[in-house]
């Protein structure tokens, strides 16, 4: 019987990951001392004995990547649109995000420190800050690559700038949009444990960077695995609502 795609899919990560555990334990079997990395038996004993505790740190990661990804592609969409109808705002917008963009935000963990504290509130801007910048520069070009074919045709049929932006220029610009989006997501998670480093009481920034202090491989491996997996989970609920809402655009078979 031929598996499906997306079954042949499933079988085939699956087995992917089977194999690298494998060779992971092989080689922490044999070769690699705990110290230098732990076993995948040590790192499951992590998760079975802090349960809890381990939950409590995804959630309060997940909260903040969640609530900065949100503002920042809420505000970079939201500018880009505001540009590409005004051109006065984009001539000059144009030099400031251009002098931003190769600006790492990691560069401004301190001021953020320094302006808003080690709460919560400096975490979630700075990423909402990194994000942005992804979103406000793939819809600004994805606007300008929209067919101009298809905003003449809708000005000829006597629409509106507005109507025009509803129901053109956005559909034509979603696939962009949710493409830079899952950029966005990744690049959150790597902006909160940075955050998390430098300073909190909780997150998986925040676990890692304690085990490291005491050497607990087994707890850093357990909060990087963790990273992965709930970074994931957001990529494929970005993918699945991306999915839904572009049903009508055609879809490539390799």
């Amino acid at each position: 019987m031929r598996l499906s795609r997306p079954g042949r899919s499933t079988l085939l990560g699956t087995a992917a990951i089977t194999g690298l555990v494998a060779v992971w334990w092989l080689l922490t079997a044999t070769v690699v001392a705990p110290l230098y990395f732990p076993s995948p038996l040590s790192v499951v004993e992590v998760f079975v004995e802090r349960p809890a505790a381990m939950l409590e740190h995804v959630v309060v990661t997940s909260g903040r990547v969640l609530a900065g990804l949100g503002i920042g592609a809420v505000f970079g969409f939201v500018n880009a649109i505001s540009m590409a109808r005004n051109k006065l705002l984009a001539e000059m917008s144009y030099p400031i995000i251009e002098l931003l963009r190769p600006i790492p935000p990691l560069a401004l963990i301190p001021f953020f420190i320094l302006w808003f504290g080690l709460g919560d509130i400096g975490k979630v801007l700075l990423i909402a800050a990194g994000t942005s910048m992804i979103l406000l520069v793939t819809t600004a070009e994805a606007i300008r690559r929209v067919p101009p074919v298809y905003v003449q045709a809708a000005r000829t049929l006597g629409a509106s700038e507005r109507f025009i932006y509803r129901t053109v220029v956005t559909p034509a610009i979603v696939p962009s949009v949710f493409s830079a989006l899952r950029v966005a997501a990744a690049i959150s998670f790597a902006l909160a444990i940075a955050a998390e480093y430098m300073g909190a009481q909780s997150g998986l920034g925040f676990l890692i960077m304690q085990a490291s202090r005491t050497l607990q491989t087994d707890q850093i491996v357990a909060g990087i695995i963790l990273i992965g997996l709930v970074s994931l989970a957001l990529d494929y609920l970005i993918r699945a609502i991306g999915g839904r809402l572009l049903a009508w655009a055609p879809q490539s078979e390799t």
